[in-house]
């Protein structure tokens, strides 16, 4: 997989996390593990294992007449490039905001509030953050005023 072009819909992600939890598994075993409420039938759990496969997300190896499904990607992975492009999407002068709103909506511990506290305080700082909406700068609708940052 091209982690650049990384792109996997909710109903991937779901599959996906079945299969991180599981480590490996038949679609009747990743099929029982999805919520009920979703109302999927067992056809929509192989569409979605076929797309992961082609995504190279899974790996498939035929056990008797049934695939085994192994992830190729790591859970932690994944995550990190899904952050890395929810930050491209959005102008570098919000990622702020973005970061805030994680953390207010976030079940913390104090010892994730500890680490969390420990990795700002080992950020490199920059003295200014430029509008990245638009090639030509300042030109952008995000209508933002361009911040600086104390150093």
């Amino acid at each position: 997989m091209n982690e650049s072009e990384f792109n996997v819909s909710n109903a991937e992600l779901i599959v996906m996390r079945v299969i991180w939890s599981l480590e490996e598994a038949r679609v009747d075993e990743i099929y029982q593990q999805i919520p009920q409420d979703l109302e999927w039938s067992l056809a929509t759990v192989k569409t979605l294992l076929g797309r992961l496969v082609k995504k190279e997300m899974l790996s498939t190896e035929k056990e008797g007449r049934k695939f085994i499904y192994r992830p190729l990607m790591e859970e932690c992975t994944a995550i990190n490039l899904m952050a890395d492009n929810l930050l491209e999407k959005v102008c570098a002068t919000k990622h702020v905001n973005i970061l805030q709103d994680m953390i207010d909506k976030s079940v913390l511990t104090t010892q994730d509030i500890e680490k969390l506290t420990q990795a700002l305080s080992q950020k490199e700082t920059v003295s200014e953050k430029h509008c990245n909406c638009l090639e030509v700068t300042g030109s952008c609708a995000c209508k933002h005023e361009h911040e600086q940052i104390a150093v």
